[in-house]
């Protein structure tokens, strides 16, 4: 169980929820939804950075979209890691021990994985190749 600390209108409570870990089949099938989910914060996330924005009422609209999209993909229990990349996690189990399903925009499936603690750099192949 996660536990999250939510902070609304100054007072801290905690949210008790349980974490849904993705077998491989069960991240490649929820692609579709997250790709364009993906796609849309990599979108945002470039005008907002490119100064293409100009007015404050188009910037708030953009920082709004991109909450909820990011919210969305919480929903789904899957982690934003880099809205530059376009890079998620989705919660997992390998060997009993937790781990994370790793996919970048850009990729046609969920090919890597890696520890909780190790990040982006420590990706592994699922599948490793026999001629590697």
């Amino acid at each position: 169980m996660r536990i999250c600390n939510l902070f609304i209108d100054g007072v801290i409570g905690l949210s008790y929820h349980m974490v849904h870990f993705f077998t491989p089949g069960e991240a490649n099938r929820k692609l579709q939804e997250v790709q364009k989910l993906v796609a849309d914060i990599v979108d945002i996330k470039k005008k907002l950075d490119s100064g293409l924005i100009t007015t404050e009422r188009e910037n708030r609209a953009a920082l709004d979209r991109f909450s909820i999209i990011a919210s969305k993909l919480t929903e789904l229990g899957i982690e934003l890691k880099d809205a530059d990349m376009g890079l998620v996690d989705f919660p997992s189990m390998r060997f009993n021990e937790p781990v994370y399903l790793c996919w970048k925009l850009g990729e046609s499936e969920v090919l890597y994985w890696h520890g909780t603690h190790e990040g982006y750099r420590g990706r592994k192949l699922l599948r490793p190749q026999a001629n590697a």
